[in-house]
């Protein structure tokens, strides 16, 4: 069976209950295009928490990118202070032997 097939069944035994229903006096609002309504609504409600999910993705990694450059220039900054002595060290000793 294919997938039209069966769709167009779900649909006609959902508007078949919506007809129930309201020969009954329970309810009119059961029928496909009530139903596509809300799915739909409901699709866009999820691209919509996509989207915000998304945008909170976007600002953490921003912030792990800017924590992360501030450290490199601190390990940078420390390396090159750590450094600068031994620098001097070398230099003096290199003018000594030449």
């Amino acid at each position: 069976m294919k997938t039209q097939d069966i769709l167009n069944n779900a649909l006609n035994g959902l508007d078949y209950i919506g007809y129930q229903l309201e020969h009954y006096g329970v309810t009119d609002k059961i029928n496909r295009h009530a139903v596509l309504a809300y799915i739909m609504a409901e699709q866009k409600h999820l691209e919509g928490e996509l989207d915000s999910i998304s945008a909170r993705v976007g600002v953490q990694k921003a912030r792990i990118e800017r924590a992360r450059k501030q450290v490199e220039g601190l390990v940078n900054t420390t390396l090159e202070t750590a450094a600068y002595p031994l620098k001097q060290t070398l230099s003096l000793i290199r003018s000594r032997l030449n």
